[in-house]
């Protein structure tokens, strides 16, 4: 009995093993599949404003170059910056100033085939562009409302209290130099045009309230005791239109030169200062009318020339001095030269007052500010662009910047406007 359960036993483990090797599958090991890819990454440069591009490849791929591009709105039009080698993986742009950018790296085979890598953006809301190519522009100090002119003919109201536009319009009209005033208590906005009206707008909502007809090109006005004065870039005569009748009040004697952009010193008569533009040498003039518009006496500057002028960078001083042109060169009230200021290469582009100090922007993105006496440099203030308008506020400085620097001159023949613009704000 013993003995055949052992045999039984054997048969057993021998069937068993058998039956085991006929279970036995080959695996096969696949390779996973590794997608062609560019990797891309970057490294945003605040200071500099440049972006460094880095990628790297997945896959087998290789390239004969790379394309390196760029888009301002998303999945928005691109624009090729440059091109890399094949064992390029790097490179560095230049970012410009907006709001919004796509960069991407597209790869190009040997057979014409692309792939692209992946989008890198790069986001500052901070920056509020405002699309405008202002070349005039007025403030309201009691309101903060900024009144932005466009080249096109649109006009904006823009609120530094809010940091946004409020209203816009387009006029359809090539415009001249603006100013601000307040009619039966309300605050309006005096626009001329090249065919000889002025728009008036509320100063509320541009809303146009009336206009003037001064029968004569205009490149600027003026508006002071319920007068409008205006004056032409090919004409020689300055008129004063009464702004409730619309009839004229008077106007200068006939000269030789042209008129040019004005701009006003009240005291016991209104002096009207003008630059002429576009002609050479440039001149400044001065028209005299009393209070109540009428025409007193025109006097020219004895120098044609010998000292800069700008009638785009021209303001007067509180007490009757002009400032003019990117050196900021100063003139008493019967415009005779007095000084510059110390102001080095920086290239001024605008000027505005406060009780002690003549506040300068200049184009090494800087606001300056000097003794408005003795004219000395007393304190500077750094921005985020290049400063083209600037305006005293409280205690605290407007200033329009431009997005790319200006090249601008002591005398202007040329057509230096921002093409695009953005508000900043600083305190004193």
């Amino acid at each position: 009995m013993k003995k055949a359960i052992i045999v039984l036993f054997a048969y057993s483990s021998i069937f068993s093993c058998s039956s085991s090797n006929d279970d036995i599958t080959e695996v096969v090991t696949t390779p996973p599949v590794v997608e062609n890819k560019i990797n891309l990454t970057s490294n945003y440069y605040d200071t500099s404003e440049t972006v460094t591009l880095r990628w790297t490849l997945s896959g087998n791929n290789t390239y004969d170059h790379y394309k390196i591009v760029r888009s301002d709105s998303q999945s928005g039009q691109q624009t090729e910056l440059g091109s890399s080698y094949p064992n390029q993986f790097s490179f560095i742009s230049a970012v410009p100033f907006n709001s919004y950018l796509e960069y991407q790296i597209i790869g190009t085979k040997s057979n014409g085939e692309q792939v692209k890598s992946n989008i890198i953006k790069i986001e500052r809301p901070e920056i509020k562009l405002l699309n405008l190519k202002t070349f005039d522009a007025q403030f309201d100090k009691n309101s903060g409302k900024l009144y932005l002119l466009d080249t096109s003919g649109k006009i904006a109201i823009y609120d530094v209290n809010t940091g946004s536009v409020t209203h816009q319009i387009s006029t359809n009209a090539t415009l001249g130099y603006s100013d601000l005033g307040i009619y039966n208590g309300n605050v309006e906005l005096y626009v001329p045009r090249n065919d000889g009206w002025v728009d008036i707008y509320d100063g509320n909502n541009l809303a146009l309230k009336d206009q003037v007809n001064f029968g004569m090109s205009l490149i600027s006005t003026v508006y002071h005791n319920g007068k409008l004065y205006g004056s032409s870039i090919n004409n020689d005569i300055v008129k004063s239109v009464d702004r409730a009748s619309k009839t004229l009040t008077s106007q200068s004697s006939q000269l030789y030169s042209n008129s040019g952009r004005m701009r006003k010193s009240v005291g016991t008569s209104v002096k009207l200062y003008t630059i002429t533009q576009n002609i050479t040498p440039v001149d400044m003039d001065l028209y005299d009318f009393d209070l109540n518009g009428n025409y007193i006496s025109h006097q020219e500057d004895p120098y044609h020339g010998d000292h800069p002028l700008n009638y785009r960078i021209f303001e007067t001083f509180p007490d009757g001095r002009i400032i003019t042109s990117s050196s900021g060169s100063i003139y008493n009230a019967q415009m005779i030269y007095q000084n510059d200021l110390p102001s080095g290469n920086s290239r001024l582009s605008s000027f505005d007052f406060d009780s002690n100090s003549i506040i300068a922007g200049s184009m090494t993105k800087t606001i300056e500010f000097y003794n408005i006496n003795s004219y000395t440099k007393t304190k500077t203030i750094n921005t985020k662009r290049f400063p083209y308008k600037v305006f005293s506020y409280n205690n605290k400085v407007v200033c329009i910047s431009s997005v790319t620097q200006l090249n601008l001159q002591h005398y202007d023949y040329s057509n230096i406007i921002p093409e695009n613009v953005m508000i900043e704000v600083f305190d004193k």
